[in-house]
C-alpha cells in the first residue's frame, strides 16, 4: 500500500466517522428508547464516545454496519445500526417505497421480521435500519436440510397466498437484452429455442406474486435466540425462531415466485457445478426448501402447493439460467471476452444443462 493510498483511506474513514457522528446526533431519542428497553433505565444525557463501522456492498449501494459507543448518565452503552447509502435519488426513493410495501408482512405472518427504518435523509441518500442480531443463512450452525426448510417457510410467508396469471413479457425482454451481448447467432438461437418452453410454462402458471427480487442467502438472517429443539421449530408455524429478511431495494409486484427461489440457489448451483460438474446437491437442497415452502403455504391458509401453480413444471431452472446468462453477458461486456472464451466455458455448459435437462422443474 502506498502512502497516498493509505492517506486516502484514513481521510475516508475520518469523513465517514464524522458523518456517522452527525447522524448519531439526530438519533438521541432513539438511543434513549433503546437503552430504556434494554436496561430499564432512562438516560437524560447521551454523548457519542466513538463510532466504528464495517462497509459492505457494491458500487451502487453501500451498506455500513455501524456500532455507536455511547456515554450516558446511566453508564456506557452500545447500539448497532445498519446504514445504507443509495447511489442515486431514484434508488433511495424506491427502497423507501418498497420498505413500506413489505412492512405489513410481519403483521400477517408472525415470525418474519423486516428491520425498521429509524432515520432517512434524502440529502445524503441515507437510510438507517435498526440493528438486528443473529447469523446469516451461511453462518447459522444448523443441519443443511433444516436451514433450507426454514428458508422455504420464510419465502412462502413473504410471497403469501395470492395467485394469478401474468405475462412473461418482462422475462422475454430480459433474455433478448442479455443475448445481445453474445454476438454469436447460433448460440443465441439455441438459447432462444431452449427458453421457449419456459415462456409457455410461465404463461400457463399461476405463480404471480410480490417477490423480494434479491433473495440471496446473505439477505436472510436467523436470530440466535433458539429456545426450542429444531424439530419443534420446524413442526410449528410460525417457527420458534426470529427470521429477518433484509434489503428490500428490489421488491417487485406481479412477478414469478420461482424467481426468488432461482436467485437463492443460483450461486450455490454455480459453485457446485464448477467444483463437481453436477447439480445433484443443489437439487436436494431445493427439494428441502420446497418442503418448507409448501408447509408454510398450508399453514397460512392457501389451498394450493407450489407444484399446483406450475402445471408444466417449476420454472426455477429458467431463473438460475437467467442469472447465469446475466453473469456471462456482464463478463463479455466488461472484460471484452468472446462467448467461446475458456473463462466462460463452465457457465455456458451449466446454462445449457439447466435449459435442456431442467433438473429443478420437478415435473409431475
Amino acid at each position: 500500500m502506498t502512502e497516498e493510498t493509505s492517506a486516502d483511506s484514513v481521510r475516508k474513514k475520518q469523513k465517514m466517522r464524522t458523518l456517522f457522528t452527525q447522524i448519531g446526533d439526530c438519533l438521541q431519542d432513539f438511543f434513549k428508547e433503546q437503552i430504556l428497553e434494554n436496561t430499564g433505565e432512562s438516560p437524560n444525557l447521551i454523548s457519542i464516545e466513538d463510532v466504528q463501522s464495517v462497509e459492505k456492498g457494491t458500487s451502487k449501494s453501500k451498506v455500513h454496519f455501524v456500532t455507536y459507543y455511547l456515554n450516558t448518565d446511566t453508564g456506557k452503552q452500545t447500539e448497532n445500526l445498519v446504514v445504507k447509502f443509495s447511489a442515486d435519488e431514484s434508488r433511495f426513493e424506491k427502497e423507501i417505497k418498497n420498505h413500506t410495501l413489505i412492512s405489513s408482512v410481519p403483521e400477517r405472518f408472525p415470525g418474519i421480521y423486516i428491520p425498521k427504518i429509524i432515520y432517512k435523509s434524502s440529502q445524503n441518500r441515507c437510510i438507517i435500519y435498526e440493528g438486528v442480531s443473529g447469523k446469516s443463512f451461511r453462518e447459522t450452525q444448523m443441519e443443511k436440510d433444516y436451514k433450507y426448510q426454514l428458508a422455504g417457510q420464510t419465502l412462502a410467508a413473504f410471497h403469501g397466498v395470492e395467485k394469478g396469471n401474468f405475462s412473461s413479457e418482462p422475462y422475454k425482454k430480459l433474455i433478448l437484452y442479455l443475448l445481445s451481448a453474445i454476438e454469436d447467432y447460433s448460440i443465441e438461437q439455441e438459447i432462444l429455442e431452449l427458453t421457449l418452453p419456459f415462456f409457455i410454462a410461465l404463461e400457463e402458471s399461476l405463480g404471480t406474486t410480490m417477490i423480494h427480487g434479491d433473495f440471496h442467502q446473505g439477505n436472510l438472517l436467523f436470530s440466535s435466540e433458539i429456545t426450542a429443539p429444531i424439530q419443534e421449530i420446524l413442526s410449528e408455524f410460525p417457527p420458534k425462531i426470529k427470521i429477518y429478511i433484509l434489503d428490500p431495494e428490489f421488491v417487485m409486484l406481479g412477478r414469478d415466485r420461482s424467481e426468488d427461489i432461482g436467485t437463492f440457489f443460483a450461486k450455490p448451483c454455480i459453485k457446485e457445478f464448477r467444483k463437481y460438474g453436477t447439480v445433484d446437491e443443489t437439487q436436494k437442497d431445493i427439494m428441502a426448501f420446497i418442503e418448507g415452502y409448501n408447509f408454510a403455504l398450508e399453514n397460512i391458509g392457501s389451498n394450493f402447493s407450489l407444484f399446483d401453480l406450475y402445471p408444466s413444471g417449476l420454472t426455477i431452472d429458467f431463473h438460475v439460467a437467467s442469472y447465469l446468462l446475466y453473469d456471462i453477458s456482464e463478463k463479455i461486456m466488461e472484460n471484452n471476452l468472446n462467448i467461446q472464451s475458456e473463462k466462460l466455458e463452465q457457465n455456458l455448459k451449466l446454462l445449457f444443462l439447466l435449459l435442456r435437462d431442467k433438473p429443478f422443474s420437478f415435473e409431475s
